[in-house]
């Protein structure tokens, strides 16, 4: 019986948007290469962005939330006591509207799905081939409905 063997990769960045990946695959082939971390580090950026807004959009609530409080009981003060439920039926509840955002995703090229695996440590999807570290295929590939217009790609 052969042993688990080890998979190792490092990386290191380099000038110009690019990295260094050395390291050992799952078949113990070791191999180095260089790859463009651009669109990667885009993503990254737009990923820690959405994330930072999401934490100020929550702290911004949390601070006015007692003056929303307050506001709410003036304005039940100054309407009073309000109809009995049984003098009228409601028919359609109010619904307040939310613009449609179309949803959007960024196709990946190959340098940036290498770097997102090396970066969740999903080593063994990764096998060198002449000096290139490939992609291997996932038994479990999804086809996601796609509309062209909320496509990204790099120009």
């Amino acid at each position: 019986m052969k042993g688990v063997r080890q998979m190792t990769f490092t990386t290191t960045a380099l000038v110009d948007n690019r990295v260094l990946v050395q390291g050992t695959d799952f078949l113990g082939v070791d191999g180095k290469c260089v790859l463009d971390s651009s669109q990667w580090l885009e993503v990254n950026k737009t990923t820690q962005f959405k994330q930072a807004t999401s934490e100020f959009d929550d702290a911004v609530k949390a601070f006015f939330a007692p003056l929303e409080e307050a506001a709410d009981k003036l304005e039940a003060a100054k309407k009073g006591d309000a109809p009995d439920p049984v003098t009228f039926v409601v028919l359609d509840e109010e619904t307040k509207g939310v613009p449609a955002k179309p949803g959007r995703f960024v196709q990946l090229t190959h340098d940036s799905i290498v770097l997102r695996l090396l970066e969740q440590g999903a080593h063994d999807r990764l096998a060198w081939v002449n000096e290139t570290l490939e992609v291997i295929a996932s038994p479990h590939q999804a086809t996601l409905p796609v509309d062209e217009a909320a496509v990204l790609t790099e120009d």
